[in-house]
């Protein structure tokens, strides 16, 4: 495993995002398939430039399928999580990915965990008033890609949700009976 600095990711992947643990050698189809799953994820976190599922479309492998029933339940393909993403981006005005902690790729099967931050300083969250509070997290994702498109093909999302909304302040104490969002 190697590291990329900001500038080696901008320069191979379109991305400038430092890569902390990254593979030293990948075929040409993993190295496609790991620029477009940057691409989506610095899509997606960008409150610029994810205006919802189109934004990311291009990326995204026709019946496609994304997964995180305990964080976007109602989000089932990679361009509805956008779209709902974006929404919440609404709130973070600025949220983005500090890094990617690790990216691996193995045929077409990359994963991923990344280091994120925002602030509550944008739209009401769920009827709660900008807090102006930060939150700092990591997540991770497990992408299937197309082998013939090297498009998304099937994500799963894995994210401590409560752990951001309890440093932003969006937890309340009838949070039973309330759905998230």
């Amino acid at each position: 495993m190697l590291s990329l600095s900001k500038e080696e990711t901008q320069s191979r992947f379109g991305v400038d995002k430092a890569i902390e643990h990254f593979p030293s050698s990948l075929t040409s189809e993993e190295e496609k398939y790991v620029k477009t799953v940057l691409q989506y994820m610095d899509i997606a976190y960008s409150p610029e430039r994810n205006t919802g599922g189109d934004s990311v479309k291009h990326l995204c492998a026709q019946g496609n399928v994304f997964e995180a029933r305990s964080t976007f339940p109602t989000a089932h393909t990679a361009e509805e999580y956008a779209e709902s993403h974006s929404h919440v981006m609404g709130s973070l005005k600025d949220l983005h990915i500090i890094s990617f902690q690790v990216v691996n790729v193995k045929e077409n099967l990359v994963s991923l965990r990344y280091e994120a931050t925002g602030s509550h300083i944008g739209d009401d969250h769920n009827g709660i008033k900008p807090t102006k509070r930060r939150g700092h997290w990591s997540g991770s994702g497990n992408f299937i890609m197309d082998e013939k498109t090297a498009l998304i093909k099937h994500w799963w999302k894995d994210w401590d949700k409560m752990q951001m909304w309890k440093q932003l302040g969006w937890v309340r104490p009838e949070n039973d009976k309330t759905e998230f969002a």
